[in-house]
């Protein structure tokens, strides 16, 4: 099993956290300065510790992420991140211009010497509204035309021409071209039965975020299932489990660190299999926290993690241990899994 950091970039005054979208007079900006310092020292630390990925998403009017263009920091952590993968995770693509999301993946591709991995997102309803003022029930069926147009133009060496439903270009060519070839790995959203079908169908590999185990373990079996009707089998590498983690000395510690992770509900929980955000899947000492892995994996089949270990309002010190004390005690035992 392979194991990722989410290098967030969250807040750290715990004031700002009252609502989706909290007021702009809420940001100081060196609180500011030091969240981005601490992002970028977690990081390093990260990746000398021997973490596979090291990944950023985009999200919107939330302190909890605040990469509004995530390609910025991604590019930042190619120049302190040297052995670790650059996980993008991702581009929101039902908001973004997608022949411009294939030219940064592209970009990023090269600053990181082909080191990248991208989950194209379709992002919530909340930022949806917000930012573009997009019908959640649209924005799927533009999230996969997009997936497959950036996945095209990532892998055509010559021009060619897109007429879709959503997307009209008369000439596509993205330069520069991508380092990893045909392009970098890209996920597609495993969030729903849909999205699971459309993933499987059109050979992407997964990625699901923050559901519970039972959850997650009904998409991958149905993904599974649908890639065998397709005609091909994923790998363990193909899933990908984003969740939260917190490992502390004891399981007591642990458990101290678990009020402070910030639950934030996005969506309709009666929704196809439901939307939910914010849940600590992971917490306990060392080998607690190897035994809940251990199950989520046997229970899911995802061979990649990729963990946020500082939730919310988890004190940065705290957050620190939190990492070092998986990269050492952790990370070495679930390399077999």
């Amino acid at each position: 099993m392979k194991a990722g950091f989410i290098c967030a970039n969250t807040y750290s005054d715990p004031r700002a956290w009252t609502s989706f979208a909290p007021p702009r007079g809420l940001y100081d900006a060196e609180v500011g300065r030091r969240t981005l310092a601490t992002a970028l020292e977690q990081a390093r630390t990260a990746d000398a510790l021997g973490f596979d990925y090291v990944s950023v998403s985009e999200h919107h009017a939330t302190p909890l992420m605040c990469s509004p263009n995530g390609s910025l920091l991604a590019g930042a952590l190619t120049q302190i991140v040297r052995q670790a993968r650059i996980a993008w995770l991702g581009p929101i693509v039902s908001i973004n211009n997608p022949l411009r999301v294939a030219e940064e993946i592209a970009m990023l591709d090269q600053l990181s010497g082909g080191r990248l991995t991208v989950f194209l997102l379709r992002g919530t309803p909340s930022e949806l509204a917000i930012y573009n003022n997009i019908d959640p029930a649209e924005s799927r069926a533009i999230t996969q035309e997009a997936s497959l147009l950036i996945r095209k133009a990532l892998g055509e060496s010559e021009p060619f021409a897109w007429k879709g439903d959503h997307f009209d270009f008369a000439r596509v060519s993205v330069w520069p071209g991508s380092t990893q070839k045909p392009h970098p790995p890209l996920f597609a959203s495993g969030m729903s039965h849909d999205s699971v079908r459309f993933a499987a169908r059109n050979r992407f590999p997964l990625a699901i975020s923050f559901y519970p185990t039972p959850m997650v373990a009904e998409l991958t079996k149905l993904y599974r299932d649908e890639c065998d009707a397709a005609g091909w089998a994923p790998g363990a590498d193909d899933i990908l489990y984003r969740g939260f983690i917190a490992v502390g000395e004891t399981d007591a510690q642990a458990a101290e660190l678990a009020p402070r992770f910030a639950p934030q509900a996005f969506g309709n929980a009666k929704e196809d299999v439901g939307k939910g955000f914010g849940s600590l899947q992971f917490c306990g000492r060392p080998e607690t926290v190897i035994a809940q892995i251990e199950a989520f994996q046997k229970a899911t089949g995802a061979g990649i993690l990729d963990l946020g270990f500082g939730g919310g309002m988890t004190h940065e010190g705290r957050t620190l241990e939190s990492i070092r004390r998986f990269g050492t005690q952790v990370l070495p035992r679930i390399r077999g899994f």
